[in-house]
Order: C-alpha cells, then sequence, then structure tokens
C-alpha cells in the first residue's frame, strides 16, 4: 500500500483546537469514528496511548506521527492536522507540536504499518516539505503538499 491510498481529503483538518496531546487524539479519533475507519474510539484511542507510553511520536520541528494498531481499525488511513496552536507533546527537540499525522493501521497489517509510517516520515524529512508545511494557509494547500510528495516518491 501506498501512502498516497490513504490521505483522504475527508480526513485533513486545518486550525484544529486542542489544548493537549490528549484531546488531539481524542478529536482526530472522534473524525477516523465519524468517517468509519474505526468501529470503537475508546480501543482506538488506548492502543495509540500505548504507543506513545513507549516513547514520543513528537519527530521534531513541530511534527508528531502517533499511530494505533488494533482490531477496532477497518481499514489503514493517516488523519493530517494542523493545530491552530502548538501543543506539548514531549517531542524530541523538546518543541511543541503544530502538525499532527495520526495513522491508523489494522491489527493484521504489520507490514502496511512499516510502509506507510517509512513513506510518511521520508516525505517529513524533506525540508521543502516542512517548509511548504509552514506556508500552508488551508486545508486543500495540505492536501497539495502531500499529493506532489507522493509523486516525488
Amino acid at each position: 500500500m501506498n501512502i498516497s491510498q490513504v490521505i483522504k481529503p475527508n480526513l485533513v483538518l486545518y486550525d484544529l483546537v486542542a489544548n493537549t496531546k490528549k484531546e488531539v487524539i481524542n478529536k482526530l479519533a472522534d473524525l477516523y469514528q465519524k468517517t468509519g475507519v474505526i468501529q470503537e474510539k475508546e480501543a482506538y484511542i488506548i492502543s495509540v496511548m500505548k504507543r506513545e507510553e513507549e516513547g514520543t511520536t513528537g519527530i521534531g520541528d513541530g511534527i508528531a506521527i502517533p499511530h494505533g494498531q488494533s482490531e477496532t481499525v477497518k481499514e489503514s488511513a493517516v488523519v493530517i492536522a494542523k493545530l491552530k496552536e502548538p501543543v506539548e507533546w514531549h517531542s524530541l527537540d523538546d518543541l511543541p507540536v503544530k502538525y499532527v499525522f495520526l495513522l491508523a493501521i489494522p491489527d493484521e497489517g504489520d507490514q502496511e504499518h512499516l510502509k506507510i509510517l517509512s513513506q510518511l516520515a521520508g516525505l517529513l524529512m524533506d525540508d521543502d516539505v516542512r517548509i511548504q508545511l509552514e506556508k500552508s494557509k488551508s486545508k486543500v494547500d495540505l492536501i497539495n503538499i502531500f499529493k506532489k510528495g507522493v509523486d516525488q516518491l
């Protein structure tokens, strides 16, 4: 599976209002439940928070890639959210997070999980992609950044 298959316009949020990591994850899980990606929100959140306890998913430069793998996930997906205000995430660079990429992976999707995570991390390590994120002014801008980035993979 390619990352372009899991990035969908209905899973992109711009200027999400949240004050904590848990609130961000909760709001993004709401979107997953509303769009049918997950069946049970609480079970999914538990899988995401369990992963967060293993080590931060705040990779630096204002970016976090939390992820949950659970039987409640019906299909692999990624929510892209630009936060209205940065949120503390205990990131590797000790800076708060402005962009969250929450992955949902079915229980049996181990290889899929690693491939999507690798592709996403690769895109986000690109200086041009991070500059475009900073310049983005809308949901459409965010979608276009990743459509272009995926084409370059």
